[in-house]
């Protein structure tokens, strides 16, 4: 197997050591550099041609977002951004850093607990091997060897010397874009009563795109598995809700589902609906592919429960989470789209949801908003979720 190349963009010689020699433990993966800041690695980046960057995020000289920015401004390369802390501030921008086209991100390896450095080794790896596989395209602005520039590069936007901007202060109303909807005139019933959606690599920004374009009175739930290292679901859900007008909240075991909230699988757990409209949140047992939160197990419990007034969605990521769970309310009678490969960071999971038969449509990630508030016009009757013979019930209305 051919060899991976990691360039290491760390500020402290001391983590930047240990992370080499993890990353090094494995035979597939060697070290071509170690830059302190990110101005150091936009001038390694074109000689050592990496197949994946680790991306810090306080940085003297020139920061993480900063740096990414350039990097899929210039040379665009595989980044997996790791962070010191799950605080706050540090999940915000590693979050933006998402946006601004890293792949992924995860905390920092910790040696203060064995089984928990072991656990992240692991994963560190696996990430690496996965991430660095991934071809992203060359930027249509750029000339062969003449990158774009950066305008003050040593004053970055978010220097390790400065305080971190207060993302979660600054007042909901003035970062609202235009495109958010605040009311559609939907039916007083429609016929699709849920929403379930997986995601995983690129899928922060993809949700971003799709949630901020919904409106504030929705009429049926939301529920989303994203695939994210642990410890990052809250953040994320926190940084969308800057942008989003419906309500965005990690699901609790036992709530009750409701239109217009959105409900995310905590980390490290499945998200199932039960059949009297509640969600559970499971932790024990084994989930399908070794993988939880799990996409096929949501969907798979929201077909069984409301069957063909179900709308699946299958977005951006690795690997083929979700195509079964797709193919069940596909079976049931309800409504699927995959995001298509052209507006995918990765298409592993759409197109395994395609592959496996059970997708009504292919759609580009612009369009799905536009999609899903079409298909709640369709009207349909109150009715409660289908017995376990597939014959609805009829209903007084939902709780």
């Amino acid at each position: 197997m051919a060899t991976i190349k990691v360039l290491i963009v760390e500020d402290s010689a001391v983590v930047a050591s240990i992370l080499k020699d993890t990353l090094e433990a494995d035979r597939r993966v060697r070290v071509v550099g170690i830059a302190p800041d990110g101005q150091a690695a936009l001038k390694m980046l074109p000689e050592l041609s990496p197949d994946l960057v680790t991306m810090d995020v306080w940085m003297p000289v020139l920061d993480g977002f900063a740096t990414v920015e350039w990097i899929m401004a210039n040379y665009p390369t595989p980044i997996l951004v790791i962070t010191s802390s799950k605080l706050q501030e540090d999940v915000q921008v590693s979050l933006r850093m998402l946006a601004a086209g890293a792949l992924d991100v995860m905390e920092k390896p910790s040696l203060a607990d064995e089984a928990q450095w072991q656990r992240h080794q692991t994963e560190l790896i696996a990430k690496i091997k996965l991430l660095a596989g991934v071809r992203l395209p060359r930027p249509a602005h750029r000339e062969p060897g003449k990158p774009k520039q950066l305008v003050n590069p040593t004053n970055a936007l978010l220097s390790i010397n400065a305080t971190p901007p207060p993302a979660i202060l600054i007042p909901k109303e003035k970062l609202l874009p235009p495109e958010v909807r605040t009311t559609i005139n939907f039916p007083p019933s429609p016929h699709f009563a849920v929403i379930a959606i997986a995601s995983s690599t690129g899928g922060p920004s993809a949700l971003m795109a799709i949630l901020k374009r919904l409106p504030a009175n929705l009429p049926s739930p939301v529920l989303i598995v994203q695939h994210i290292s642990d410890g990052f679901t809250q953040g994320l859900v926190d940084w969308l809700q800057r942008e989003v007008v419906l309500k965005l909240r990690v699901a609790d075991d036992g709530e009750m589902l409701r239109p217009g909230q959105v409900l995310f699988a905590p980390d490290r757990a499945d998200l199932v609906v039960r059949r009297d409209l509640r969600v559970r949140t499971l932790r024990e047992g084994q989930s399908q592919n070794f993988l939880r939160p799990n996409g096929d197990i949501l969907m798979e419990s929201v077909a069984a429960v409301f069957g063909s007034r179900t709308i699946g969605l299958v977005l951006t990521g690795m690997g083929n989470d979700g195509a079964e769970g797709l193919k069940a309310i596909y079976d049931a009678g309800g409504y699927t789209i995959a995001q298509d490969k052209e507006s995918s960071l990765i298409y592993g999971m759409p197109q395994a949801a395609v592959n496996k038969g059970g997708t009504r449509e292919v759609l580009p990630l612009a369009n799905i908003a536009d999609r899903l508030i079409n298909l709640l016009h369709k009207p349909g009757t109150k009715i409660s979720p289908t017995s376990s013979n597939g014959n609805p019930h009829a209903s007084t209305g939902r709780e």
